[in-house]
């Protein structure tokens, strides 16, 4: 079990009047991980979390290629060390109870850092929060931001609202935005938007005692496929616990009423291969959900402000991309912070210089994730037909995708037409449920 992090004793009012480097929002493992690094640079960083640690958050598988990240930040021993699941593979079921090959992130990538973890989100959240900590940043926790300050339309600092309610100003030369699902740069600005070719909504719920794999598999994450496009995913946690959930079209979702508990029970009782797996298991729940889950903001950084992981945008959570979006977003926003301080330029285009490749690497995860939504497509069917583009596939799997991958998306274009391109059909900006936070 790993300790939770202790809340600050300090109240806000204690910061010094000279203001701060850079001011983060949000505790999530984006924000601790980019002040823990930029910390590291010599950077007087303040991190504002609304929550008080530890607290529930859904998103709770990793992929391979957050290892590196671990190890920079110097946290691989503490995962070592910990009770969560050790996650080797992916594999996925159809309708029909068929089940795919699984697919190995050892195919592609040599020795440990072809594993990862399946983790307790509170915990591993508690991990990261301290690391931050432990390297000088100050965190206030139960603190929120209720708004960004801008000075022609440069970001200068932000509104901090205290625990008792008072409301007092902190200056800063940097904001990040890393608030998740709250989006509070993205909805200050009117920059948010919902993606209406990826509309989907999610329920899930947990359960102890669900039958898990033998050996090496026992800590995989499967995806059982359902009729019409949706699927549930399967993961295990420690303490005998799995997260199981279903993504599915909003309108197949709650066609027979609006309550997620109904919705929830109903499609687990109709995935027959699903259902098998938790026969001899006891509900834990409540069920929970959201009913809207991609969304972008139209812009994601400007003069003196950036925003990483969810506050950025959001597709799907398919290939469980979410926490390594915020953790490697995290780790390349901090180099272009670091770089824009050290040179006394915080404008937009400096510390922007991370997003071109960034964005890049989000359309191939973009473009796998049509690609599932489409009835004519399937892993297998595409392993099959190219052999040679197996390797990419697990790269997309283990989130490997921020380089040259424009052979594999060729051949998906074969079997599957690609989507527009990001933000081209988004509808003007809106303000759906925040529901839960996904990553």
């Amino acid at each position: 079990m790993i300790a939770p992090t202790s809340m600050n004793t300090d109240h806000p009012s204690s910061l010094s009047n000279r203001g701060c480097d850079v001011a983060i929002i949000g505790g999530g493992p984006g924000g601790a991980a980019l002040a823990t690094f930029l910390a590291r640079s010599g950077h007087r960083c303040v991190l504002f979390e609304q929550s008080r640690f530890p607290r529930y958050h859904i998103g709770e598988s990793l992929i391979p290629h957050t290892y590196g990240i671990f190890e920079r930040l110097g946290l691989l021993d503490q995962l070592r060390a910990s009770a969560f699941p050790v996650k080797h593979s992916v594999r996925f079921v159809s309708h029909n109870g068929k089940e795919s090959v699984p697919f190995y992130f050892s195919e592609t990538i040599p020795g440990e850092r072809a594993r990862t973890w399946q983790v307790e989100r509170s915990q591993f959240d508690c991990m990261m929060l301290n690391q931050a900590r432990a390297n000088g940043v100050e965190v206030y926790e139960q603190t929120g931001i209720d708004k960004v300050l801008f000075e022609e339309q440069r970001a200068v600092g932000v509104r901090i609202a205290s625990p008792d309610g008072s409301r007092m100003e902190l200056r800063a030369k940097v904001v990040v935005d890393a608030s998740g699902r709250s989006c509070v740069i993205g909805r200050q600005l009117g920059l948010r938007s919902p993606l209406p070719e990826l509309r989907k909504a999610s329920v899930w719920d947990y359960f102890r005692g669900g039958e898990r794999l033998p050996g090496i598999d026992a800590g995989e994450t499967t995806m059982f496929l359902i009729p019409g496009g949706g699927w549930f995913w399967y993961i295990p946690l420690p303490d005998d616990v799995v997260s199981v959930g279903i993504v599915a079209d909003p309108g197949y979702l709650f066609s027979q009423s609006d309550d997620m508990e109904a919705a929830f029970t109903r499609e687990v009782a109709l995935c027959a291969p699903l259902a098998d797996r938790l026969a001899l298991a006891t509900r834990i729940g409540p069920a929970r959900g959201s009913r809207h889950l991609a969304y972008l903001n139209r812009q994601t950084c400007g003069d003196g402000w950036v925003m990483i992981g969810d506050a950025r945008a959001f597709l799907d959570p398919i290939y469980s991309s979410g926490l390594y979006l915020a953790l490697g977003s995290a780790e390349l926003a901090a180099q272009c912070i670091d770089d824009a301080l050290k040179n006394d330029d915080v404008s937009a285009e400096r510390l922007g210089r991370f997003e071109p490749a960034l964005w890049k690497g989000v359309d191939v995860v973009r473009r796998l994730i049509h690609a599932f939504y489409d009835p004519n497509f399937s892993f297998p069917k595409f392993a099959e037909r190219f052999p040679e583009h197996r390797a990419a596939l697990i790269d997309c799997l283990v989130g490997d995708v921020i380089k040259d991958m424009s052979g594999f998306t060729a051949a998906l274009a074969q079997m599957t037409p690609p989507p527009p391109p990001l933000g081209s059909n988004i509808s003007k900006p809106s303000e759906p449920s925040r529901g839960e936070v996904f990553s």
